[in-house]
Order: C-alpha cells, then structure tokens, then sequence
C-alpha cells in the first residue's frame, strides 16, 4: 500500500510539473521552424570561463564533447572534452574551484550553440520526482552540491546534452538529455569517435 501511495504521488507531481511546462511553454522542445544543427559554426564565439577571453571554436582539431568521463580513456582516442555552459564568468570559476573540473570550460551566455542543438528548457524534466529523489540519495550520502550564492544562480531549467564534434566541426553523437541525469555512455561517446575517423 506505501508502495502504491508513492506510485500515486510520483505521478501527481510529474503530472503538476508537465502542467507548468506547458503553461509557461518550457517543454524542452526544439523551437518552431527551427532543426537540429549537424555541426558547429566555426566562427560561432564563446567566453572562455578561466581567463574571461572571447574565443571560437575554429578548425583547431579539438573535438568537442560535452561529456565528463575518463580523461586518461578519451585522450587516448584523441577525444578532447570542452565543458560548455551559458552561465557568467565569475559562476562558472565559482563551479571550476568548488566542483575541481580540470576540464576546459566555454560559456556561451546567448545559449546560441544550446538552440541550435534544440535544448531547451524544463521545468518537469529537472524537477521530476525521480530526480529529486537521486538528488535526495545525494544528501544523505554527504555529497555536497557547489554552493552558489543567489545573485549567481542561473537558469536550473536549462537542458543539456553530450555532443561529439570532429575536428571540421561534424555532429559524430548527438544526445540531448531526457532529463538532468540522462548522458551517453562512455562506449557509446568512444564508438562515435573511431567511426568518424573512417
């Protein structure tokens, strides 16, 4: 019966958040007319989060992949990760310091790249019970999140996704989130990379 009762609260709660979604069209979909871009403008600007300096993307051989995994693993596949985000300069330093990323980070503030990649926002997918409750495992695990002070919190609606990118710039994988906790395997990220070196 408790098993039934959290059944049923789960999907009243899911059922008010997808309720919001559509009333303040946050639905984490691709926008009207728009389509699913299939590589990276090269001239497409981003702020680089540690020094504060504009830079692009350009054919600089990286690969860009939007993914946090086995640095040792990736690098020797030729795999380059770039973690991206539309916050500012001062939080995105604030998350480097307190998270220990060692990974380079780019912000993209117009979350230009973010649209042509179709992610969206959600209200129903970031705070959907399931996520609340691994979050909630989070805390009684003492794993601390960054704490961040108010004036720096960002969008937390914003939607992600893992993408790897050749060095001309070509869509190899493409995973936009289901949800805050949804990314691609390690396998899948190192498949995608040997086959778009044939």
């Amino acid at each position: 019966e408790a098993e039934l009762m959290f059944d049923v609260l789960q999907d009243e709660w899911d059922s008010f958040l997808q309720s919001v979604d559509e009333g303040l069209l946050t639905a984490d979909e691709q926008l009207p007319g728009g389509k699913m871009a299939d590589g990276l403008n090269p001239d497409c600007l981003f702020t680089d989060a540690r020094s504060g300096k504009y830079v692009s993307f350009g054919p600089s051989g990286q690969k860009l992949l939007l993914l946090e995994a086995s640095r040792d693993l990736l690098e020797a596949r030729s795999v380059q990760v770039l973690v991206v985000s539309f916050g500012g300069v001062e939080g995105a330093q604030l998350w480097l310091e307190q998270t220990g990323c060692t990974f380079e980070m780019l912000l993209d503030p117009q979350r230009k790249v973010y649209r042509s990649f179709g992610l969206g926002a959600s209200y129903a997918k970031v705070m959907k019970f399931s996520c609340l409750l691994h979050y909630s495992e989070y805390r009684t695990a003492n794993i601390d999140f960054p704490d961040f002070p108010p004036r720096l919190l960002e969008d937390l609606y914003q939607m992600g996704g893992d993408f790897l990118l050749d060095d001309s710039g070509k869509v190899l994988l493409s995973h936009p989130s289901k949800s805050p906790l949804d990314r691609p395997g390690l396998t899948d990220v190192l498949q995608a990379a040997a086959a778009g070196k044939h």
